[in-house]
C-alpha cells in the first residue's frame, strides 16, 4: 500500500519536474507564430529612465548607446536617477550634458532604492512611452525603435526587449549557466508572447510602456518590472515580447554575486506573489495557468524539495531516496569548496538563495537600496 508520506513526496517533485522541464519543453517545442511589428508608424516622444548608484565604468558607454541608435534624437530624453553614487558617475553624466542637451540627472537627496528613484524620474518626463533599462545594459542601434514600434502600432501597451549576456569571451560555469538559462528563459517569453498576449515578465533591464499607464511603484519594492507587468495584465492591457530589441549585458562570472542578486530577486518574486495571488483566480486562463507554472511553482522550488524530503525521510521505502535528496546538494557545495561547478551546483545555489529570500522577505523589507552586481568577477 502506497503511503501518504510517499504521495506527498512525489507530488512536490513532480511540481518541481513540471515547472523546471516539461512547461518549458512544451513551450519550446511550440512556440506559436512569429508577430509582425513591421510598417510604418507615427514615433511618439520617449523618456528613458534608470537609476545608477556608482557605475563610472559603464555609464559614458551607456549613454552614448541610447543616443547612437537610430531613432529621432529630438523625440528622445534621458532621465538618469543617481542614488548618492560615491565614484564620479554623476560628474561623468554632468560632462555629457554639454554635449546632450536632453540628458537630464536627479541626485537622490539619501539613498532611495531603484523602484522609488525610478518613481521620481517618470513624474518628471512627459514623454509619452517610458523605457525602463538599468545602467549597465548597452543598447544596439535598433533597440528603441523596437521597443516601441509594438506599442505605436497599437499591437500592446509594454514590451518586453531581449537582453542578452556578453561577457568579453570569459565563458567559466557560472557565466554559461546564466547565459544558458537566460536564453531558455527568452525562449519561453517568445513563447507565452506569442500564444497568449502575455510576457512573463518584462526585464527590469529593458522594457517600454505607455506613460498614461505607468503605476506607481509600492515602496521598498523589488523586481518593479514584474510588479509593472501585472498591474498591465490585470487591467486586461497586452504585454508583448519583441526578440528584435536587443539589449547586451555583461555576464557576472561569480557565483558569490549571482547568489546575492537572486537573494533580492526572491524578495521581490514574494512581494509581488502577495500582492497579485488573487489574480490566479480571477483569471485562470491564460494568466493564471501561466503565472502558476512559470514563476509560482519556481518561487516554491525550494520549499517542494523540502516537503519531498521531509516527507521521504519519514517513509521507511522512500528513506534511502530521500537520503539522496540531501546526498545531491552536499556533493555539489562539496564540489563547489574546491573550485568545480556544475549546472546542478548552479541550481542548488540559486534555489537556496530564492529560499533565503523568502525569510528575509518574511522578516519585512524596509529598504530597496541597492548594491550594482559586480562584473568580470571571475569564479566558477
Amino acid at each position: 500500500m502506497v503511503s501518504l508520506t510517499l504521495i506527498i513526496s512525489l507530488i512536490a517533485l513532480c511540481l518541481i519536474v513540471l515547472t523546471y522541464a516539461i512547461y518549458p519543453v512544451w513551450q519550446l517545442i511550440f512556440p506559436g507564430k512569429a508577430m509582425d511589428f513591421s510598417g510604418a508608424y507615427s514615433p511618439p516622444t520617449i523618456g528613458v529612465v534608470f537609476a545608477a548608484y556608482n557605475e563610472s565604468a559603464i555609464i559614458e558607454a551607456k549613454i552614448r548607446s541610447i543616443y547612437q541608435t537610430n531613432y529621432p534624437v529630438h523625440l528622445l530624453s534621458v532621465w538618469i536617477g543617481s542614488d548618492l553614487s560615491t565614484d564620479g558617475t554623476d560628474d561623468i553624466i554632468r560632462k555629457l550634458q554639454s554635449e546632450f542637451p536632453r540628458l537630464h540627472l536627479h541626485v537622490n537627496q539619501s539613498r532611495s532604492g531603484k523602484s522609488a528613484t525610478i518613481n521620481t524620474l517618470v513624474d518628471r518626463t512627459e514623454a509619452d512611452v517610458i523605457i525602463a533599462t538599468d545602467a549597465n545594459i548597452l543598447f544596439t542601434e535598433e533597440t528603441i525603435e523596437q521597443l516601441i514600434r509594438p506599442i505605436a502600432l497599437e499591437k500592446a501597451a509594454a514590451v518586453a526587449g531581449n537582453l542578452t549576456y556578453s561577457n568579453g569571451g570569459v565563458l567559466n560555469s557560472t557565466a554559461a549557466n546564466e547565459k544558458a538559462y537566460l536564453s531558455i528563459e527568452n525562449s519561453i517569453r517568445r513563447a507565452e508572447s506569442r500564444k497568449h498576449g502575455i510576457c512573463f515578465g518584462m526585464e527590469g533591464g529593458l522594457y517600454s510602456m505607455k506613460k498614461s499607464l505607468w503605476e506607481p511603484i509600492p515602496p521598498n519594492t523589488f523586481m518593479e518590472d514584474f510588479f509593472q507587468t501585472v498591474q498591465l495584465i490585470a487591467r486586461n492591457e497586452t504585454v508583448l515580447f519583441n526578440e528584435s530589441a536587443i539589449g547586451i549585458e555583461d555576464v557576472s562570472t561569480s557565483l558569490r554575486e549571482e547568489y546575492k542578486r537572486k537573494i533580492r530577486i526572491s524578495i521581490g518574486n514574494w512581494q509581488n506573489l502577495i500582492r497579485f495571488y488573487p489574480l490566479i483566480l480571477k483569471k485562470p486562463y491564460p494568466f493564471g495557468i501561466l503565472f502558476l507554472f512559470h514563476k509560482v511553482l519556481r518561487w516554491l522550488t525550494p520549499h517542494l524539495y523540502l516537503i519531498a524530503l521531509i516527507a521521504g525521510l519519514l517513509d521507511l521505502y522512500w528513506f534511502s531516496f530521500a537520503i539522496l535528496l540531501v546526498g545531491l546538494p552536499l556533493s555539489q557545495f562539496i564540489l563547489l569548496a574546491f573550485g568545480i561547478a556544475t549546472p546542478l551546483t548552479y541550481f542548488y545555489t540559486m534555489n537556496a538563495a530564492l529560499f533565503v529570500g523568502f525569510f528575509r522577505y518574511l522578516k519585512g523589507v524596509k529598504s530597496s537600496v541597492w548594491q550594482p552586481t559586480k562584473r568580470n568577477q571571475h569564479e566558477s
